[in-house]
Parts: C-alpha cells; structure tokens; sequence
C-alpha cells in the first residue's frame, strides 16, 4: 500500500521522512506558544510584583487572538504561500515572546499576547494541513481530531509544566527563551526544506475588515478583562468595570449590525441559526466549567497539603493519559458506530462526575497528593471526549462555507469565554464562602474549647522556647491558630462547592442520556475542511 502524500511543500530532493520531521519540528512550538504561562504564575508575581490577574488576562488573550485569526484565514491563504506565511508568522512569535520576556509591563504582555494569538492561528493552520494526511489519509475528521486532539491538549499542560520546572530552578523567562529556540530551529527548517512558488495573487489587504476585527477584539477582551478583574477591582464598585460592562454589549450590537450590512462580512452569523452548533458550544462551555475547577484544586493542593507549585503543575501531567484514552475511545466509537451518540455523551459527562465525587469524598486534610491522580485522569478524559464528539458534532449539518466561521465561535467560547468566566466564578465562589465560613468558625472557637486551646498552648509554648517574648510568642501562637482556622475554613468550603457541582454533573450526565442527539444509530463521517481547531 503506498503512502499517503503529505501536505507538507516540501523540495523534490528532500525524503519523506524529512518532510515528516519537518512537519512536526513545525509543529511542536506552534502547540506550546502561549503569550503567558500559568506555570510561572507565582515567580513572575513576586519578581515584576504583579498580579496573577495580569498572567491570567494575558493567557486568556492569546485564546482570543486565535479565535480573532480564523475568519481571515481563506483569504490570507489564498495570497500567500505555505513557506512564506510560516516564515513571518514563526519569526513574529519569536520576537513577541523576546518582548515578553524582556518587558516588565504586563499592558505590554497582554498586548503581544493577543498577536501571538492572532499568529498562532494561522501557523496552526498550516500545520494541520501538512499533518491531517498522516493522521487521516481517508480525509475523515473524527480520525483526524482522534490523532490531533491529545497532541494538542497535551502540548499544552506540557508547557504548564515545563515552565513551572523552568521557573523554579532558573528564571521565568525561560520559557520565553525555549520557546523562542524552538521557533528558530522550525525557521531554519522551512527556509532549508520548503519550496518556494510564487503565486499571481496580492496580498487582499482591501478584503481584510479591519473595523469588525476591532470590535470582536474588543467584545472578547474586554469580557475576559471584566471576569478577570472583577474580583480584585470589587466588580461595580469599580467605574471601570461599569463602563466596560456598558460598552460590552453595545459593541456587539456594533459588529452584529455591520456583519448583517456587509456584503462580505468578516464573520457569517448564519452558523447560530442552526440548533447543532449552540448545543455543541455549550457542551464545550459545560466541559470547560467543569475542568476549570483546577483553580479549586489548586487551592486544595497549595493550602490545605501544602504542595509546592513545581509539583502542584506536575499533578496536571495527569491529563494526558486521559486525553490520550479519549482520542482512543472517540476513534473507536466514530469508526464501528456500535451505539447512539448520545451514550458517547453521557460516558464523558459521567467522567466529570466521577471526577468530582473522587474530589468530594476524597480531600481532607490527611490526604495525600497521589489521590488527585485518578480524579486528573478522569477529567482529561471526559474533556477529550466532549470535545471531539461536539468537534464532529457541530459541522454535520454546516455548509463548507459556514465551517470555518465555525471555528471563531467554539474557539471563543471554548478556550477564551468559559475559561475565563468560569476560573473567575469558582475564586469568588470560593473566597465569598471561605469569609463566611471563618467568620462563623472563628463565632464559635473560643478559650472554652479544648482543641483550640490545646493548639494555642502548643505553639505559645514552642514559641516560648525558641527563645520568643510572651507578647511576640502571644502572636505567634494566634496566627497558627488563625492559620488552622483558615485551613480547615478552605477544606469546608471547597467540598461545599465540590457537592453541589457533583449533583449539577449527575444531572447533566443524566439528561445527556436522553438527548436525541441523533435519531439513527450511525454518525454521519464529515470530511475535514480549513476550520480544523
């Protein structure tokens, strides 16, 4: 059987297997480029004395820089050859993320941030063009999304990860600097092995709406920045916050009313008018809510067992073998088609819910680290699976002209709105009740209880003997009794949470199981297109 041929433009003298290599030395930084990275969250807080609101905001930007870059790919791609727009696009990345790392603003980091998104699109693009026919020869997409998917989520908590790793043992920027060396090396690899041809076509700048660009941009970054900052800045008591709050939904009418005026709109809305896609985007959202209870975990882990955050970032390692289980039962499942959609759905939501009942039953503050494994495994999984499944899903019935406007929406929705939103949700869930409940344990604890009162002596006494004064070990002693408090404050508090999301999941599995998804037994295959995300 012949091998299939490869997307990949390379010269006549270079060998398949170098074009193949060429393919994913390509592809490797493109999967690990984030404008920031959470893995370094604490070192660059305490170097450059920022918030880690501002990681978390410049994070959220470059998903919205992706989502922003999709609908302006035909007509990019059209123009412009394979090797030249890699060449720029990966040169560009480079020198944004040397920007990030030299600069100590993070207004600049966020900015660069969001281009790097924009330019991580179109990079990506081109590499699932030169991978899709190793993937799938057959051009079929829930093959292709079986391979790519776990690639890609993997490549990203591999950057979480090393970049906690990095950040500990040297400095924060490290990753800048790796990453930049990664594109460098893919630079040089184009440039050698690519194959030039010119092309008859200008670059269309003229075709490029540049206002519906700004507006979207603008609705997207500013809804991050407000879930982001509104904790911090005490949502509407912050004048900011109003105004932002007020402009959001005007320059959405804005965008809405000129993509219906225009004759060749930046973004064709005509994908909402079809049920399939909204029951796709808000199965991602749901996935995504659910999975952003790491936030919560985080919290458990650093608080209550005291881990450090190289280690804290290693647990989510652990999402990996579930995503790769999730490609492996999606390729399984779309290829023998043996049962109703329906039951794939509710499998992957009933992953969460393992995930959460682990996590509800489980914490406390004798547990140890190792038990969160198997929760992490879990919920790597479900989110693998509805990802996929919804992938397929929302394109069954879309014309080829619609699906790459496609792509904007669950991007936006999928790794920019629900991450945001809901990791914002969860910390003033959590810090509300956390306040509530140290108000209502501290009422209760007093001299009068022996518990309290053995703690207290245990650690004036320990104090006492370090050699302390009364009144410095006095305050010693009742900062480790407040510490206790806020402990076991936290632990209550997030099982609260953890106990009503598990019902809220039990639910959700259980209606997904009715959900007449499709009325036949068999899933239609969908070929794959340029909207692959």
């Amino acid at each position: 059987m012949a091998a299939a041929p490869l997307s990949v433009p390379i010269r006549p003298w270079v060998p398949r297997w170098l074009g193949i290599l060429t393919a994913f030395v390509i592809m490797l930084p493109v999967i690990l480029i984030n404008g920031a990275y959470t893995g370094s969250a604490v070192e660059i807080s305490s170097t450059l004395g920022v918030l880690g609101e501002d990681i978390r905001m410049a994070y959220y930007a470059t998903a919205a820089g992706i989502a922003v870059s999709y609908p302006l790919v035909p007509d990019v791609r059209k123009a412009v050859t394979t090797k030249t727009v890699l060449l720029i696009d990966l040169l560009l990345q480079a020198l944004l993320s040397f920007i990030c790392a030299q600069t100590t603003q993070m207004d600049i980091v966020i900015v660069c941030s969001f281009w790097i998104g924009i330019l991580k699109g179109f990079a990506m693009i081109e590499v699932i063009n030169m991978v899709k026919p190793l993937f799938s020869p057959a051009d079929i997409r829930s093959e292709f999304y079986a391979y790519f998917y776990p690639i890609v989520f993997s490549g990203g908590q591999l950057s979480i990860a090393l970049t906690a790793q990095l950040a500990y043992h040297y400095q924060w920027q490290h990753m800048y600097y790796f990453i930049i060396l990664l594109l460098l090396v893919a630079v040089m690899f184009v440039l050698l092995f690519f194959r030039y041809s010119r092309l008859p076509l200008r670059f269309p700048v003229h075709e490029i709406d540049g206002r519906s660009v700004l507006l979207i941009s603008s609705v997207l970054l500013l809804s991050i920045y407000v879930a982001t900052y509104g904790q911090m800045l005490d949502w509407f008591a912050s004048k900011k916050l109003v105004v932002y709050t007020v402009l959001i939904p005007f320059l959405l009418w804005l965008f809405i009313h000129r993509q219906q005026t225009l004759p060749k709109p930046y973004l064709k809305l005509d994908v909402l008018n079809d049920i399939k896609p909204l029951v796709g985007y808000l199965y991602m959202m749901l996935a995504m809510f659910f999975s952003s209870t790491s936030t919560l975990v985080t919290n458990y882990v650093n608080t209550v067992l005291h881990v450090d955050n190289v280690h804290a970032n290693l647990l989510y390692l652990g999402l990996i073998p579930g995503f790769a289980v999730g490609g492996a039962i999606c390729y399984w499942w779309f290829r023998y088609q043996r049962w109703k959609f329906r039951f794939l759905i509710a499998g992957g939501m009933a992953c969460f819910t393992t995930y959460l009942a682990i996590l509800y039953f489980g914490i406390s503050p004798d547990a140890t680290y190792e038990i969160l494994y198997l929760p992490t495994f879990l919920k790597g999984l479900g989110m693998m699976i509805i990802f996929i499944a919804f992938g397929i899903y929302v394109v069954e019935d879309l014309p080829p002209s619609l699906t790459i406007y496609n792509a904007f929406f669950l991007i936006s929705f999928r790794s920019a709105l629900a991450p945001a939103l809901s990791t914002s949700f969860f910390s003033n869930l959590l810090y509300r009740l956390q306040q509530q409940g140290l108000t209502r344990l501290a009422d209760h604890t007093t001299a009068l209880d022996p518990l309290a009162a053995q703690q207290y002596d245990n650690a004036l006494h320990s104090a006492l003997a370090q050699g302390h004064g009364i009144d410095e070990a006095g305050q010693i002693a009742t900062q480790s009794l407040y510490s206790t408090l806020q402990t076991q404050t936290m632990l209550l508090e997030l099982k609260t949470i953890f106990g009503y999301l598990l019902i809220f999941a039990i639910v959700a599995t259980v209606v997904s199981r009715f959900i007449p998804f499709h009325k036949t037994v068999k899933v239609r295959i969908v070929k794959t297109g340029e909207d692959m995300v």
